[in-house]
């Protein structure tokens, strides 16, 4: 089981035991904004797709963002 402390800005997510220090927000090339979500599940050496939603992207070595919707 991963699990993950936000830190202000940056968040602390566990994967495979050990700690992976990551943005809490990221920006993809055409300016949209992502947050850091969870960890995502590992099967069989690789990430089934699968467990993503249409707003989601996978960043390695497992981190899923979703997209910040503008209020």
């Amino acid at each position: 089981m991963e699990t993950v402390n936000k830190i202000e800005e940056k968040v602390i997510a566990v994967i495979k035991g050990k700690p992976v220090e990551a943005d809490r927000f990221i920006t993809n090339r055409q300016g949209e904004k992502f947050e850091f979500d969870r960890v995502a599940a590992n099967t069989r050496g690789g990430f089934c797709l699968d467990q993503m939603r249409n707003d989601e992207i996978i960043i390695a070595p497992g981190l899923i963002f979703r997209a910040v919707k503008a209020v």
